[in-house]
């Protein structure tokens, strides 16, 4: 037996696998998974006060969650990958560079949709599952399939199916759709947008060279500003209805009153991408520090 062939050969076909799981990885954007996930522990630690009963309920919340939020990823993969071919952000992404082709994707979003589907319904409850499928068929369907191309208003809708995951946690062990999960959803529509309209200042001419609709620099400015506004007032009506404790209060004034200074400040004339860059960095943080508010602060 010539070994040194058979290790080629063996090298290669394990070159070859973990290339395609490089590439199913990179197709459901695992930083955007992870992301809501970290909402979906808010979300699900709210309703039980911080305390978690059952392992296995929250782990089949998790996987379930991340698995549909991936299929929804890979469809909006194989939907744009023609813009993503003219953006410098997405130009590298698997199906803009043919390095899998679109029925192979679909496949792969199917299996991961009933899985994760299967999995919400067996192990969670009813209502996160259907929770789960609003969430898909906004962002996968109206958004990514209808609106995206046409309308700056694709955000707003698209902002729904960013706000299903703490609601899915919620609800998960709530077993209802009350008025704190109302309020949990328009909490995070309005933390979505000027996260989102900092991510189009950011990438300017990669929306432009990707012929997408965009909204002129001080109307972006106005809606960041009024859609941190509304932030600020959803996350206190949130916390008098779920009855948070003093410290979300004051977590929640201050980090937003951050925000809402850098929003404000000069640097969104003079420097529009730097200016947008650190609005959208404080988003993050801001988000994270929501969630774990609502986990730990009940």
């Amino acid at each position: 037996m010539d070994h040194e062939q058979y290790s080629s050969q063996h090298a290669g076909a394990l070159k070859h696998w973990l290339g395609l799981f490089n590439v199913g990885v990179q197709l459901t954007k695992p930083g955007i998974i992870f992301g809501n996930l970290a909402s979906v522990l808010g979300g699900y630690f709210l309703a039980g006060s911080g305390h978690l009963a059952n392992p296995a309920h929250l782990l089949a919340t998790l996987i379930g969650t991340a698995l549909v939020i991936g299929c929804g990823c890979v469809i909006n993969n194989c939907a744009d990958r023609d813009i993503d071919r003219r953006m410098v952000r997405t130009c590298h992404r698997a199906l803009a560079l043919r390095a899998i082709s679109v029925p192979a994707a679909v496949s792969y979003a199917i299996a991961l949709g009933v899985t994760g589907f299967g999995l919400l319904w067996a192990g969670s409850n009813m209502l996160a599952c259907t929770l789960a499928l609003v969430g898909l068929v906004v962002y996968a369907g109206v958004y990514t399939y209808w609106l995206k191309r046409r309308s700056h208003w694709a955000t707003l809708i698209g902002s729904l199916s960013g706000a299903m995951p703490p609601v899915i946690g919620y609800c998960a062990v709530s077993g209802r759709f009350d008025a704190t999960a109302m309020l949990l959803v328009l909490v995070f529509c309005c933390w979505q947008m000027p996260h989102s309209h900092a991510i189009t200042v950011m990438r300017r001419e990669d929306f432009r060279a990707a012929r997408l609709p965009l909204l002129s620099l001080p109307e972006a400015h106005r809606q960041i500003h009024a859609y941190m506004l509304a932030f600020l007032a959803s996350t206190m009506a949130l916390g008098v209805v779920a009855q948070m404790n003093a410290v979300y209060f004051a977590l929640m004034l201050g980090f937003c009153g951050y925000w809402m200074a850098l929003a404000a400040s000069a640097t969104r004339l003079t420097d529009p991408p730097a200016w947008a860059r650190r609005v959208f960095g404080c988003s993050i943080l801001l988000v994270l520090v929501l969630n774990l508010s609502l986990a730990v602060l009940r």
